[in-house]
């Protein structure tokens, strides 16, 4: 092996390299807070694919002194060969869930008036339901919500229920009929009875896109108000998580920077011996830079892989041991992870390679 290859100093000092993996492995804790951070929001994706699928309108002559053109809009609707609806049903309640963070967030709660307006949009958002055990009044869960809330089948929930996380209004009364393993938080309610003026609006025919423009052309043309939380109002809520993890990221770089250049700097004044020989045989400040900073990337290169193994192995094992069980969950995977780690990365090894760089151009075949 060619002593000018990377690989062949990590071989021959496997102790140094070793100890300076371990320390850039530990941009995998902003990986990890990465994920934390971002994992109430993460929670929402169930509510999210539903409001891709389903539009929530509401008459908005009942929240506002305007005239009515409800009906209208009905009969709008059933001419339009690509447009379909559920009538709206009141909710009985409302259902939060506890994050990894340790606080409760919500809420995924929805009510139909009967089993087959739930089967159409279980059918929608591929929810596994036996709907031959629903009923009037039955109340339907995500396995993570009911292990979340330490709700079991057949229990019954309604005003006198004491729980923080769920309240069920005055006069109601559910039983957990049904648990789905759909991935994600929500609560569903049967009903018996329909509102006049509230629909879900779907298609089995156009994208959310075009679903969502037809109905915001009606809307705007018989004074219909489109509800429902949008993902950037979500994103919006949550953006001081995100300032936060920030902070952290440029604190730990620095830790890390300072730290690994003191190591790296005491590992490569041991190596001023071994530069002075390339120096002596002619081999020129260029070649000796490049062999220094390939050893660097591809030193880097193994602690990425190793701190990812390592990670997402921890990540599973947290998530099936530690958080399952309490219906919460950690995401493998996140965009701000990604991110906060190659920024991490880099503010770490540019001082480092600069250093070196500025070091060896300056230095003279005697200095060494």
């Amino acid at each position: 092996m060619s002593p000018f290859s990377a690989l062949y100093y990590i071989r021959n000092n496997k102790p140094r390299c070793i100890l300076l993996m371990v320390m850039l492995m530990l941009s995998a804790v902003i990986y990890v807070g990465g994920l934390y951070v971002t994992s109430p929001l993460s929670t929402y994706d169930l509510f999210l694919e539903s409001g891709d699928k389903f539009i929530y309108m509401v008459d908005r002559s009942i929240i506002s002194n305007s005239e009515s053109h409800f009906d209208e809009f009905l009969q709008a609707i059933q001419k339009d060969e690509d447009l379909k609806y559920l009538p709206h049903s009141s909710s009985g309640g409302s259902f939060s869930w506890y994050t990894v963070m340790g606080f409760s967030v919500g809420s995924n709660d929805l009510a139909f008036g009967s089993v087959d307006d739930f089967k159409i949009y279980c059918d929608k958002l591929n929810i596994k339901v036996d709907f031959e055990k629903l009923k009037p009044h039955s109340l339907i869960l995500t396995r993570m919500l009911a292990d979340n809330l330490e709700l079991k089948l057949g229990d019954k929930v309604d005003e006198n229920t004491k729980h923080e996380a769920l309240e069920i209004y005055e006069g109601q009364s559910y039983t957990v009929d049904f648990i789905t393993d759909k991935k994600g938080y929500g609560a569903y309610m049967i009903n018996d009875s329909q509102s006049d003026y509230a629909i879900k609006l779907y298609s089995d025919t156009l994208s959310s896109e075009a679903l969502r423009s037809k109905a915001v052309a009606l809307s705007q043309k018989y004074n219909v108000v489109i509800g429902g939380t949008p993902k950037e109002s979500l994103e919006s809520d949550f953006a001081a998580f995100n300032f936060i993890y920030g902070f952290i990221v440029i604190l730990v770089s620095v830790i890390l920077a300072i730290t690994i250049n003191t190591a790296f700097a005491g590992m490569y004044q041991k190596r001023n011996y071994e530069l002075s020989v390339y120096r002596a045989i002619g081999i020129s400040k260029k070649k000796i830079l490049r062999k220094i900073i390939n050893e660097l990337l591809l030193i880097d290169a193994i602690a990425l892989f190793m701190g990812g193994v390592i990670t997402i192995l921890f990540i599973y094992l947290f998530n099936n041991i530690v958080l399952l069980p309490d219906g919460k969950f950690l995401e493998y995977f996140h965009p701000l992870a990604v991110i906060g780690v190659l920024i991490c990365n880099l503010l770490s090894l540019f001082p480092l390679v600069l250093f070196r760089v500025r070091q060896i151009k300056k230095a003279d075949i005697c200095e060494y």
